[in-house]
């Protein structure tokens, strides 16, 4: 069973179990719906609890939560830095859009169509995300994973295209 990750919950807010969290999914308004059962996920022993939304709102650039089983701020700051998860199958796609995990194994193409390598890992820093792409010599360079450098992404195919700028590589 492979899961996707759709937020990170952060502090506790209030003192009736509410806790923000910071949204990691691009379609908020389908993926947080009262009563939707989300997996919780203990990054450090990755275990999962199951929980069930009653209440979700934006608040600033974070979403403010509030689970069934939760319901007092003691009880939230035990889910403090877990992320929320859901089955891959619960959590479809809009036609032509993919998942930042989906660009691993791409090769990694120059606009001449010359192999630059593969991509390994997708980091997530701000404020920008970056692509960890290893040559066929073992070593690895990063590329931002922006217009400027991405020109194209074929999932399907399992490539992309990298505009390659001096210094670069």
């Amino acid at each position: 069973m492979e899961l996707i990750t759709v937020a990170h919950l952060a502090k506790i807010f209030g003192l009736k179990g509410e806790i923000h969290a910071f949204s990691l999914t691009d379609f908020p308004e389908e993926r947080f719906k009262k009563g939707k059962v989300f997996l919780l996920q203990n990054p450090k022993t990755l275990e999962t609890q199951e929980v069930t939304l009653t209440q979700f709102r934006a608040k600033g650039d974070s979403l403010v939560l509030k689970f069934k089983e939760f319901n007092s701020a003691e009880e939230a700051s035990a889910i403090q830095g877990f992320d929320l998860t859901l089955k891959k199958e619960d959590a479809p796609l809009k036609e032509g859009y993919y998942r930042l995990s989906d660009l691993k194994g791409c090769k990694a193409l120059d606009e001449e169509g010359n192999l630059l390598g593969e991509v390994v890992e997708v980091t997530s820093y701000a404020p920008t995300k970056n692509l960890r792409i290893k040559k066929e010599n073992g070593k690895c360079f990063y590329c931002p994973f922006i217009d400027e450098f991405v020109k194209d992404v074929n999932i399907e195919a399992k490539t992309l295209v990298i505009h390659v700028m001096e210094g670069l590589l």
